[in-house]
């Protein structure tokens, strides 16, 4: 089932695996079809998909992934479904060193500066890590 957060469960049993290689991050993402920025935000009533917003936040958290050794391998629209069905509007990979990277940029001084334009474009994702195993171009 979609989602907006993890659980405090799943949050737990990702910080607590005791795997400490490279991880990615597939994340399925569903905006909202128009960005809902609360009253008083500098967008608040800007006529904008939320997609635009969502852009703001992933380029926000690309810059303070990168501070962690971690990056974007991939953001895209969703062109199909050739295998299966479902209604996700893109989807982006991010690749980090190891699982603390990661939690060092959610704790990054600007995460919720950042975080107040993914509320306001994303519907709802779903986030699959992964152990990673062999990608080009990287070492892992």
């Amino acid at each position: 089932m979609p989602a907006f957060q993890p659980t405090g469960d799943q949050f737990r049993a990702f910080r607590d695996d005791p795997y400490d290689g490279p991880i990615a991050q597939v994340n399925l993402l569903k905006f909202r079809v128009k960005a809902e920025y609360p009253e008083g935000a500098p967008e608040h009533g800007r006529d904008e998909p939320g997609a635009a917003a969502y852009q703001r936040y992933a380029d926000a958290f690309g810059v303070a992934a990168a501070e962690v050794g971690a990056h974007c391998l991939l953001m895209g629209e969703v062109e199909r479904y050739f295998i299966g069905q479902g209604d996700w509007d893109a989807v982006m990979v991010m690749h980090f060193p190891d699982r603390r990277a990661f939690i060092a940029t959610l704790n990054h001084p600007t995460y919720q500066e950042m975080h107040r334009h993914r509320d306001a474009g994303l519907l709802c994702q779903e986030l699959l890590t992964t152990r990673v195993k062999r990608a080009e171009g990287l070492s892992g």
